[in-house]
């Protein structure tokens, strides 16, 4: 990953819900060829960010930015997330967000994606789950990812979010200085041409 933007030289800006969210978007811009031009803010989980985010999206801020990109996790309430921030984003930027993936055309560009798919329940960890475990060439890895997962049930202990565990475990392996997803990515564990990448990567091109 190159060095990191700074936010007075980006007309872009994401937000999204912590470091290692940071981590992992920064390679996918990269991939896509726009790291260079988006600052991308975080917060200290999803809850500081809705709590935080009107003190960050300024009138100053809309003015000097040409679009504004927020990525968070749908957890179990994949509508009620879009539509607390489609209703907060209302009020601080004037702007209807019209849908999970989508811009709002205006001046800023405003847009919001929901991970793993805007419809679903899960977060992004979910979603590079998903590409990663049916990826052919990985069969064998995620049969051994799956086996002490099941192992551990078995012993009375079970993650709290199974895909970020399964992610997880699979990094202490792959990754084991710090097995989180964005050091995972900046290691090139993921692979972001894949079509479960889809959504995500038409959203971030509009950057």
């Amino acid at each position: 990953m190159s060095t990191a933007p700074k936010l007075q030289d980006c007309p872009h800006v994401l937000i999204v819900e912590g470091y290692s969210d940071l981590r992992f978007y920064a390679e996918l811009l990269e991939f896509l060829g726009k790291h260079g031009g988006v600052f991308i803010k975080q917060f200290n989980g999803k809850s500081d960010l809705l709590l935080k985010l009107e003190q960050f999206i300024t009138p100053q801020l809309l003015a000097e930015k040409a679009k504004i990109g927020i990525i968070v996790d749908a957890d179990d309430k994949p509508s009620g997330t879009f539509a607390s921030l489609q209703s907060k984003l209302l009020q601080l930027t004037k702007q209807n967000v019209p849908s999970v993936g989508y811009w709002s055309g205006g001046k800023p560009d405003i847009g919001v994606f929901v991970t793993p798919d805007g419809t679903g329940n899960g977060e992004v960890e979910s979603l590079v789950w998903k590409s990663w475990s049916t990826d052919p060439a990985n069969a064998a890895a995620k049969s051994c990812v799956e086996t002490y997962r099941d192992c551990m049930a078995g012993a009375g202990f079970t993650a709290k979010s199974p895909e970020k565990g399964l992610i997880s475990t699979l990094l202490a392996i792959r990754s084991d200085e710090d097995p989180r997803l964005g050091p995972g990515a900046q290691q090139r564990v993921f692979d972001f041409s894949r079509p479960e990448f889809e959504a995500l990567r038409c959203f971030l091109s509009n950057f």
